[in-house]
């Protein structure tokens, strides 16, 4: 229990300064034999709902937040996570990860690689449909938002300061209607989680003072370097003992 506290703060350090990192929690709740995998995931998600709220106070505070580009993306994927729910429980989980690894790490090298040109953000009906597959993927491998946001829209060339603040908007709608669902079935820990949430939104206070802080080609570069790591922790995750 220490340990997954201490670890807290870390994940939200990641979720503020590069917009990934939440999806490390679940996996440390189940492996170190706190919760069982289903309340691991609740509670991760009511968790995650502090670090949203405090990420998108704070790039808004800065008028770093996108506000007019995260709302389309929003638009686009709220109803999709819906679908994605539903196909959920169709496909083999182990098929679900792997194809999740191999989009964050994939990008993470092309970014790092071959970067795209920089643009502002998206028109409007291509930011809806990219809300659309980022909520539909998302709510598919029961992960947050920005795991998959961040790889498409560094790979489409928005800047990274504009991915990762969107990001901290569009997880909120997301883990919100997912806390809704798994709260349904009582897997969600709300002492646990709220006590991880505190510490994962100092975390995520202290890395988006850190990401405004990078210049953009340097923060573009960590983002990219740290979904490689990520996509490779993501493959190795279905293989690992439960």
């Amino acid at each position: 229990m220490i340990a997954v506290l201490v670890l807290a703060v870390p994940v939200g350090v990641f979720i503020g300064a590069i917009g990934i990192g939440g999806v490390l929690l679940p996996p440390a709740l189940t492996g170190l034999g706190v919760l069982d995998i289903h309340a691991a995931a609740g509670t991760s998600s009511w968790a995650f709902l502090f670090t949203g709220v405090v990420g998108t106070l704070a790039y808004a505070r800065h008028q770093a937040m996108p506000w007019r580009f995260g709302g389309f993306l929003t638009l686009g994927a709220a109803p999709a996570a819906a679908a994605g729910a539903l196909v959920n429980g169709i496909l083999p989980a182990t098929a679900l990860w792997i194809f999740l690894a191999v989009v964050t790490a994939g990008s993470g090298a092309f970014n790092l690689w071959a970067r795209p040109r920089e643009r502002r953000d998206l028109p409007a009906p291509a930011a809806v449909a990219v809300g659309a597959a980022v909520g539909f993927g998302s709510a598919l491998t029961g992960t947050g938002g920005p795991v998959l946001l961040v790889p498409v829209l560094l790979a489409l060339g928005v800047p990274a300061l504009t991915t990762i603040a969107a990001g901290q908007l569009i997880q909120l709608p997301l883990v919100g209607f997912a806390t809704l669902g798994y709260a349904a079935h009582g897997n969600v820990h709300f002492g646990l989680g709220s006590v991880l949430g505190v510490l994962a939104g100092a975390g995520a206070l202290l890395g988006t003072r850190l990401a405004r802080r990078l210049r953009g080609r340097h923060l573009h570069r960590v983002a990219s370097a740290a979904l490689v790591v990520v996509g490779a922790f993501l493959f190795a995750l279905p293989f690992l003992p439960r």
